[in-house]
């Protein structure tokens, strides 16, 4: 089963807001979608920092010793 990107996701609303309040035009909601999209990939390509490696190395030796 594939998800439609544009699709709500679960406890997202689409149209009118909860308490009858003035609902989200969809093109804009893919627009923010998009750019969401676009910022979260480019920072998944970003390397992990050396700081980050290391304490994950020291927290599987320190399990493993254990």
């Amino acid at each position: 089963m594939t998800k439609d990107k544009d699709s709500p996701q679960p406890g997202m609303a689409r149209g009118k807001a909860k308490g009858g309040g003035q609902g989200t035009d969809s093109s804009v909601e893919r627009a923010i979608g998009s750019r969401l999209r676009a910022y979260y990939d480019e920072l998944a390509r970003e390397p992990v920092p050396d700081r980050f490696v290391d304490l994950l190395k020291r927290l599987d030796d320190d399990s493993a010793g254990r």
